[in-house]
């Protein structure tokens, strides 16, 4: 007898929503300066660790951890009159989510886990826990409620005293393996518009995705820190000639970090290069010593428009399948958890690496527009509020 195939996943839609339902303006992205102005960030705290002003460091950077945590306990002092014991991070990557929290916990001593979220429909429901570094990874957004139940059963406190941090793109919007194609759409269409502005009549922007498709791999962000900018100037030069992915490999396995990479690649520049790449390696050789890791402005404006315009602008009546495949969504389950921790009293904000030239419109640009996470757009998923309201 054929065996029955599984009926495919049913994902709702809960309607228009934002991201300031529940975080405000509670939104921390590269710069490590908060949105909401009332808030004091890396500005204010460089010169309390002995860090550079014009550096700001990234997720993974060794400063970060020192950073976040000020951050997070400045936000708790404003707003609680408990002191932050606990830390939660819901993301979607392991390298960067995973090591920020890892960081961040061990620094401040607070207790927490970490849940990395990547839908993969194809296997069942599943959860691991790496218990020495507190990590769990599931297959399914919805196991974001089984994770819950794990903690309160370890007698998390889950209250006031408790920091949710919240990361954005891939997790409030457009989940990893449910969603993330539309942001990755969003990306690439607004890269190919940016290139073909800054770049030649000959470039070749097939020849440069295929580059661009290997270098983004998980196996690069040591020497890319996942950072758009630096991979596009990356496989630029690769396009170029002036290195080639062997040569990128193996600055992978020295530890190379990219502004190492710029400066190896200045010693290269007697090669015969367009004038198009000569002032874009300038722009990166300028930003990087201002300690600005977004050189390449002009894309990520571009990407702000981009991701606006595939926001909330399918009608009502569209499937839900029919949504995801278009529209960039909030996660329905990582909205409700988000709601249950503001039930509690938990402190919630969003640490993002995105920069604000990709989330906050430009004052000349963007006339009208609002903030990303002021957009609203439909929210899709399973509901978690059986399991939440159990737990309550």
């Amino acid at each position: 007898m054929p065996r029955r195939k599984k009926p495919p996943v049913e994902f709702a839609d809960f309607g228009l929503v934002s991201l300031a339902e529940f975080l405000d303006d509670r939104f921390v992205y590269r710069d490590l300066q908060p949105v909401d102005r009332q808030y004091q960030g890396y500005i204010q705290c460089a010169r309390l660790f002995g860090l550079d002003p014009a550096s700001i460091p990234r997720k993974t950077d060794p400063a970060y951890n020192k950073v976040a945590v000020w951050i997070v306990e400045h936000l708790q002092e404003r707003q609680k009159d408990a002191e932050v014991e606990e830390l939660l991070f819901i993301g979607d990557t392991v390298g960067t989510d995973a090591v920020a929290f890892q960081k961040m916990a061990a620094y401040a001593r607070w207790a927490g886990s970490c849940f990395i979220g990547a839908e993969d429909l194809t296997a069942p429901p599943a959860m691991q826990w790496d218990d020495a570094h507190r990590v769990v990874t599931a297959n399914r957004w919805t196991l974001l409620a089984d994770w819950l139940q794990e903690l309160r059963a370890a007698h998390m406190a889950l209250d006031e005293r408790t920091a949710v941090i919240l990361d954005m793109d891939k997790t409030l919007l457009g989940a990893r393996g449910r969603n993330d194609q539309v942001i990755d759409e969003a990306r690439l269409v607004s890269l190919h518009q940016a290139l073909e502005t800054h770049m030649a009549d000959d470039f070749h922007f097939d020849e440069f995705r295929s580059i661009y498709d290997t270098i983004s791999r998980p196996a690069y962000i040591g020497l890319t820190g996942d950072n758009q900018d630096y991979i596009i100037y990356i496989c630029l030069m690769i396009q170029s000639g002036i290195i080639n992915i062997r040569e990128v490999g193996g600055f992978v396995q020295q530890n190379m970090l990219f502004d190492h990479l710029v400066r190896w690649i200045s010693t290269q520049m007697d090669k015969n290069l367009s004038m198009q790449m000569r002032q874009l390696h300038d722009q990166y050789q300028m930003c990087i010593r201002n300690g600005d890791a977004t050189p390449f402005k002009q894309f990520r404006r571009q990407e702000f428009l981009n991701t606006v315009q595939r926001m909330g602008h399918l009608q009502d009546d569209v499937s839900s399948a029919e949504r995801l495949q278009a529209e960039i969504c909030i996660t329905q389950e990582v909205r409700e958890a988000s709601l249950w921790f503001q039930e509690r009293g938990c402190l919630l904000l969003s640490l993002s690496d995105k920069p604000k030239e990709a989330t906050m419109p430009h004052t000349r640009w963007h006339k009208g527009l609002e903030p990303i996470h002021r957009i609203r757009t439909h929210a899709v998923g399973i509901s978690l509020q059986d399991e939440l309201a159990a737990l309550a």
